[in-house]
């Protein structure tokens, strides 16, 4: 893996591809600030890209710091984290391999004493996937029902993922599947792609017409459009 280190804003990871097509830049907690350069673009090229996104580098890693304090993402023996639903710990135990218990509301990671903590994050991540998964079929739902009725859309099934490339998407049957790592959000940016993907039932593609749509159910898409794009696909 290439780096490049920029002052002010450290260390940026380099990605290259021959699927990449576009610079962009990307970062999400835990995994930091990378971006995605397009074979044959130079190095004074790419530069000059990620001055141009200073500030919007510095702002997105102002959020990340914010989420990580809110979220727990630095994961150690003792950590907890509330989700919708539960209350997550973990802790230390004698046995030899990695478990998990639930009890109510409360969820217990429990990792091996002599196990290597640069694993825990993964273990963790893995196992944070589990219980959205498991929220996920509570929480949604009543939720893309509510705003059905609420607004008269019509939809057919509704199905949960873990998906790297989207938050939700409405296939031309209107089946709307919702990614399980939407959990990890305010109530109110959930709302927002539940919204985009019940309009998409009315407006397939993204025309004036779809986002005049989802202005009349959200007003304010704009802004939390805005805040979504700051947490990642990708846990």
């Amino acid at each position: 893996m290439e780096f490049i280190e920029l002052s002010g804003i450290g260390k940026i990871k380099i990605k290259r591809g021959l699927n990449i097509k576009f610079l962009s830049i990307r970062m999400a907690p835990g995994r930091g600030v990378w971006v995605n350069v397009p074979f044959g673009v130079s190095g004074s090229l790419m530069l000059k890209f990620l001055e141009e996104k200073r500030n919007w580098i510095l702002d997105g890693q102002k959020k990340m710091e914010a989420y990580k304090q809110d979220k727990g993402t630095e994961v150690r023996i003792g950590t907890e984290l509330k989700t919708k639903y539960h209350l997550l710990k973990i802790v230390e135990t004698e046995k030899l391999k990695p478990f998990y218990q639930l009890d109510d509301e409360t969820v217990t990671l429990a990792i091996p004493k002599a196990y290597d903590l640069s694993r825990i994050e993964k273990i963790f991540q893995q196992f944070l996937l589990e219980i959205y998964r498991m929220e996920s079929e509570r929480y949604f739902p009543q939720k893309v029902k509510y705003y059905a009725d609420q607004f008269g859309f019509k939809y057919c099934r509704l199905s949960f993922r873990n998906n790297v490339s989207n938050w939700g998407s409405c296939s031309h049957e209107n089946n709307i599947s919702l990614n399980i790592k939407l959990m990890q959000m305010p109530d109110e940016v959930i709302d927002y792609v539940i919204l985009h993907e019940l309009c998409h039932t009315v407006e397939k593609n993204h025309s004036a017409d779809f986002w005049q749509l989802v202005g009349k159910v959200c007003p304010n898409y704009a802004e939390l459009r805005v805040r979504l794009m700051s947490y990642s696909t990708r846990v």
